[in-house]
Order: structure tokens, then sequence, then C-alpha cells
């Protein structure tokens, strides 16, 4: 059996939506006696009956009901296939899923989607989470990069990681708090901050800090997200210990002001990866990149 001819398909469809020949020759530009010639080979092809003739007018069969259902499916497929058509370079890509713990500043995390763009047109998914829960996701292959700002004290063997830089790390507060620049950093014994809760590298090393200069602080409230720490520093709720970096977009809009940088402290961020993917050829490009 020759296949289906999908101009006797439209046609037959659209004399069913007019109810005419006539009608349906002005809507397709197709000549009468050619339509009706059409019509007649796609009903020979089918050997059904899909009208019933009542003058000029034409009255579906039960057949040619149960034709048209199909009919109209096969033209909404076709309909998606050309409107999806345009997205098939997409389709195509390579998806990348990124794991971004929720302490890594959001210009950090956009810096790295930037120059993975720019060495390798990639789809980019990202998911963000603690570093616990993104390590397991990364040691399941449910992630394929891992983007922090802390590395567990037990390291895995699998795990590879790549530092992608460090920071100047300072205090920051809002206005009220801009006298302490003056004798910093004693200014800053006994003063509220808000920070970050101790799997925090950083944590760690501003009590180290604090410690080893004979200063004392108040913890007002314990934050991991960088965005709330950021947010409760302009309301003057604390003061942050923040990268520059990070950092510089409030400032700039006078948010926050830097009291002072902390000397011996380096906010660092690193990319972990499993070890046995760094076969993957795009990934051993996005690697060298950074």
């Amino acid at each position: 059996m020759a296949p289906m001819n999908l101009h006797h398909l439209r046609y037959f469809m659209i004399i069913a939506e007019e109810g005419s020949i006539s009608a349906a020759s002005k809507k397709l530009l197709v000549g009468q006696p050619a339509l009706s010639a059409q019509l007649k080979q796609f009903e020979d092809w089918l050997g059904v009956e899909l009208f019933s003739r009542t003058g000029k007018r034409l009255l579906i069969t039960q057949s040619g009901e149960f034709v048209l259902k199909y009919a109209k499916a096969i033209h909404s497929l076709e309909e998606e296939l050309m409107a999806n058509l345009s997205h098939a370079g997409e389709l195509s890509k390579k998806e990348f899923v990124i794991g971004a713990q929720e302490s890594v500043p959001k210009s950090i995390l956009a810096g790295a989607i930037s120059v993975m763009n720019k060495v390798k047109p990639v789809k980019i998914r990202v998911i963000e989470g603690t570093g616990d829960e993104l390590f397991q996701l990364l040691l399941t292959n449910k992630i394929d990069f891992f983007i922090g700002n802390f590395r567990p004290m037990n390291e895995s063997k699998e795990m590879l990681y790549h530092s992608l830089g460090k920071e100047t790390v300072s205090v920051w507060g809002s206005k009220k708090y801009s006298t302490l620049k003056k004798n910093f950093p004693k200014s800053l014994d006994h003063k509220p901050f808000v920070l970050p809760g101790f799997q925090n590298q950083m944590r760690h090393d501003f009590e180290r800090f604090m410690l080893q200069t004979g200063l004392a602080f108040e913890v007002t409230v314990e934050a991991q997200d960088t965005s709330l720490q950021k947010e409760l520093a302009a309301r003057g709720e604390g003061m942050i210990i923040l990268g520059d970096e990070s950092a510089k977009f409030l400032a700039k809009a006078g948010s926050i002001f830097k009291i002072g940088s902390i000397s011996g402290i380096k906010e660092e961020y690193w990319l972990g990866m499993v070890k046995k993917n760094i076969d993957n050829e795009s990934i051993k490009t996005i690697m060298a990149s950074f």
C-alpha cells in the first residue's frame, strides 16, 4: 500500500471544517475540480466514503468523523514539529548540572557560568543546597560540578578540586557601624555580628582571628545564606564578614560600608568534581579555562 499523502489529509480536514468544496477551495487557493479530484483519490486510497452529498453541501459520514479525529491529531503534531525544529540545536546541547553551595555569592556563581558558556555551548542547570547535600549528589552522579567555599574535612579519594580563586575578606556593616573604622580591629570588641554556620570555613577563620587579637563578639544571627546576611547587615542587625568582590554591589549602592579588612583571611572558592569524569572532553576544556 502506498504511503498516505499528507496533502490529501489536509485537504480533507479543511473541506470538513468548511462544509463544502467551494468554501474549502477559496481557503486553500486550489481550484474546485482539482480539490474534488484530490478528495476522490483520498477516499479511494482509504476505501471509505468520507462525505455524503446533499446538493452543494457535504455531510461528513461516520467514517469521515473517525478519519477527521486522526487528521487533526496528525496536523497538530506537524505544527508542533515545525515549532520545535528551531530549538533542535538546544536539544542536542550537552547539559551540565552545577551544584552551588548556598553560601557562594551569586556574582561568583554567575562568573563561573559565564566562563563555561564562553568555552563551550552547553545547557546549564543549577541546583543549590548545603555542602553535605551537594557532595552526595556529586558522588551519585546527579550533578557534574560542585562550586563552594567549603571542602569536607574527610575528603573522598574520588574527588578532585580546582581553585576558582581567592578574595580579601572584610568586616561590613550599615552606616551606624561606620565609626568602627577608626581603631579597627579593636573597635570590634563586644560588637554584634551576623555570621555563617560552623560548616563555613570563614566562620572558623574569623573566630580564630578574634581569639588571637583578644577580642570578644556577639552573634545576633547565624545564617548560612549570603543574601540573607547582606540584607540583615543593611538593616543594621549586625556586621558581617564578606569577600570584597561579593560585597561590591551593595557597597556601591551605599547599603553597607567596609569597616576594615581582616589580615590573614581569604575566601577561597572551589570547583569540585568526581575524578572519573575528568576523561570527558567537555569537562577537560572547562576545567582548563578556570
